[in-house]
């Protein structure tokens, strides 16, 4: 067992995290990059879009695992479900959590079992969902030593999230400048770990932005 404090949160702060969810059957688990917030060290605010399919499996399920991990692969496959062979999870990513009816990550360093207390609208696009904090497990990890290339990674992955939805809303220029940061970090990582699993990930996530920008463009 541990606390919020024990995972570095710090109240009013947006930590970057995984949630996952089931689906109205219990049996398809989903997960996405969301950042949370804790006013009180005592629940979690998560804000996801009303379209998405966590908000969907929040409604229903009344209830989520708050998955804590420093693994860009973890946030690449999935913000970006249309990169695994099945556009979506494999299902031996995940295993049942002790006390919500959610799954959670195996890969994971640390899970956050929640229960959804309250939800309301957020602005005109999120949801605020309230969560009261239940079991926080921590594994025993070893530390690692830093590698700049790993939160490169991940500041990629989530501003690629945010570029999909500009493109999809007109949102040209806010895409655009978007776009520029990711390139940057594709940079860094290809400086800073050439060759390796975080340059193979960064590489295929400039591919894919590449082509959801062409396709906006084709559009208009």
């Amino acid at each position: 067992m541990g606390s919020l404090a024990d995972l570095g949160f710090r109240r009013n702060m947006i930590m970057e995290t995984v949630v996952s969810t089931y689906g109205n059957d219990g049996k398809e688990p989903n997960a996405a990059p969301m950042g949370v917030v804790t006013e009180d060290m005592q629940h979690l605010i998560i804000r996801p879009y009303v379209t998405s399919q966590t908000y969907g499996n929040l409604k229903i399920k009344k209830c989520a695992v708050v998955n804590v991990t420093s693994n860009p692969e973890v946030y690449f496959h999935t913000a970006l479900k249309e990169s695994n062979s099945r556009r979506k999870i494999a299902s031996d990513w995940f295993e049942k959590a002790e006390v919500v009816e959610a799954p959670r990550l195996l890969l994971a360093d640390a899970f956050i079992e929640v229960s959804v207390v309250d939800m309301k609208p957020f602005d005109t696009e999120r949801a605020e969902v309230l969560c009261d904090v239940g079991l926080v497990k921590i594994k025993n990890v070893i530390p690692k030593a830093y590698c700049r290339g790993t939160f490169a990674c991940i500041e990629a992955i989530i501003h690629a999230t945010r570029v999909k939805i500009c493109l999809n809303e007109g949102k040209m220029r806010e895409a655009q400048k978007l776009i520029g940061l990711i390139e940057h970090y594709h940079a860094l990582v290809n400086r800073v770990a050439p060759q390796s699993t975080y340059s193979q990930l960064m590489s295929n996530l400039i591919r894919r932005v590449n082509s959801w920008r062409a396709k906006f463009e084709s559009l208009r």
